[in-house]
């Protein structure tokens, strides 16, 4: 029901930019063909703005390490004076676990990955800095899919992993270098964080715009 949810705001989203888009060609003159509507200024392609954002990390200790990178492309449309943007995301993230019981012990290896879509709003009233909400749909591979705080080794030696779904919701702001292409920095915090995580809510993004 919650991806039959989003799958249907992308698509009012999409609905409403075309329509948006559509008007504001009734009120400037005549175009000579529908491709000049398209790319002119106040077409719906002049409209889009492009990014991505990655995290790249790694932590560890005597008995653990971790290795996690991640990529998140996005696209938005401009709305009110291009103070407002909506748009879709999407993203995947790729996680290096190695875990043993004790420094000579055995290792154990893991790679779960998990996938994200979402919806963001933007508004930015200034050049450089943005507001910034989203809802995010993720489907996660975890290590502890029964959260007891231990992680289970098969009888081939393979971490056992298991699947779940979160409903996340950011608020946050950040900065943008501004200009044609630009970079950017975030700072989002999880209103829906599941109690039962051990993950902090506060969300660090990096990245890179074209457009915005």
């Amino acid at each position: 029901m919650k991806k039959f949810l989003l799958f249907s705001f992308l698509a009012l989203f999409f609905t409403v930019a075309f329509q948006h888009d559509a008007f504001a060609q009734k009120k400037g003159k005549k175009k000579s063909s529908k491709t000049d509507e398209y790319f002119d200024d106040s077409g719906f392609a002049n409209k889009l703005w492009y990014g991505g954002n990655f995290n790249l990390g790694f932590a560890g200790g005597n008995t653990q390490s971790q290795f996690v990178f991640g990529l998140s492309p996005m696209v938005g449309y401009k709305l009110l004076n291009d103070v407002v943007s909506l748009g879709p995301r999407v993203g995947f993230e790729l996680n290096k676990i190695k875990v043993s019981a004790c420094v000579g012990c055995p290792v154990f290896k893991s790679s779960p990955i998990s996938y994200n879509m979402g919806v963001f709003a933007r508004v930015k009233p200034f050049q450089n800095f943005f507001g910034h909400v989203e809802y995010e749909y993720q489907n996660a591979e975890s290590v502890d899919p029964d959260g007891d705080n231990q992680i289970e080794i098969d009888n081939k030696g393979n971490i056992i992993t298991g699947r779940l779904s979160y409903n996340n919701v950011y608020v946050g702001a950040g900065y943008t270098s501004g200009g044609l292409w630009g970079y950017e920095f975030l700072v989002l915090y999880n209103v829906n964080q599941p109690a039962e995580s051990f993950a902090s809510p506060l969300i660090y993004r990096v990245g890179i715009t074209h457009k915005f």
